[in-house]
């Protein structure tokens, strides 16, 4: 059947992507707890840097939450209002080749639940704040930047024993525009109602999967947006902004419009916009972004 005679299609697609210029997906609850989860010893650093742009720029945060599976005391002296909190997942077995990977997706989809607000914005470790995001959220929504991409591709080359039963019949997971992982806000309501299901679904689907890809968590986020009914809301480009893809290779200044700053390497640089916005840094390309981040537990032994 043609998409646009399904109706659950066409509800699906109007509930997807929805531009927050748009008064009726605007609420009352601001954001008041910004997440940082943070997987392994190697990302301590870029975490506390998180932590401190957001400590400076997004002010009226009531709290900073790095969530780990580090201990708190690894940490070392934290930013005005932040805390660590410590989480024990399990391993993957000894042959699987994305052990770490898969630990810190562990991590992350427990850790909006960790925050004590009403209004939860996780970020990737790996994102500054730049200003205050001005969010006001309300139930049944999930606020974030989009990317282009269908999330179903991940499933292209798996024989179809390995497919789970809910992807073949979803639609998000279809659609080219998906909800990128790194910047999502809602209100705590609607993360008691995510974080559970996405654990459940993420570890159903790369536990049938073999271990030929990073296990991406936005596949069964996806999916989980249709179980859940759950409107999505783009934020804009400047939520959650590209730093290597925008300006990686060159020296050039950060745009005063962007909220939050993704992937900006090395990290040295960002002293330097602390020190003043206004001046041009360099950061690197994608290309180095892309390798260093999914590497296999063997590639990183040897990185």
């Amino acid at each position: 059947m043609l998409n646009f005679l399904n109706p659950r299609y066409r509800h699906i697609r109007a509930s997807h992507n929805l531009p927050y210029a748009r008064n009726d997906v605007q609420g009352t609850v601001p954001v008041t707890s910004v997440v940082i989860p943070c997987t392994g010893r190697d990302y301590i650093e870029e975490a506390l840097l998180s932590a401190d742009f957001a400590a400076r720029f997004a002010t009226e945060a009531e709290e900073i939450v790095i969530v780990s599976d580090q201990p708190a005391d690894a940490f070392g002296s934290l930013p005005a209002k932040t805390r660590v909190t410590t989480l024990d997942v399990p391993q993957r077995e000894e042959h699987y080749r994305y052990k770490q990977i898969y630990r810190s997706r562990l991590i992350k989809l427990q850790a909006p639940l960790q925050a004590k607000g009403d209004g939860i914005l996780m970020i990737d470790s790996d994102l500054n704040l730049l200003k205050m995001p001005e969010i006001m959220m309300k139930p049944g929504h999930l606020y974030s930047s989009f990317r282009q991409g269908k999330m179903i591709a991940k499933l292209a080359d798996a024989p179809q024993e390995a497919i789970p039963a809910y992807y073949p019949h979803s639609i998000r997971p279809y659609l080219v525009d998906h909800v990128n992982g790194a910047y999502l806000a809602a209100t705590r309501e609607v993360w008691q109602r995510i974080s559970p299901l996405w654990l459940t679904l993420f570890n159903d689907t790369w536990h049938l999967m073999n271990d030929s890809q990073p296990p991406t968590d936005q596949l069964p986020l996806a999916v989980l947006l249709d179980m859940l009914d759950i409107k999505t809301v783009n934020l804009g480009e400047w939520a959650n902004w590209p730093v290597s893809k925008k300006i990686g290779g060159q020296s050039a200044v950060i745009p005063a419009e962007v909220v939050g700053a993704h992937g900006g390497f090395p990290l040295s640089e960002w002293q330097k916009y602390l020190a003043d916005p206004q001046q041009p840094l360099h950061f690197k390309g994608q290309d180095y972004t892309r390798k260093v981040r999914y590497l296999t537990d063997e590639e990183k032994k040897q990185h």
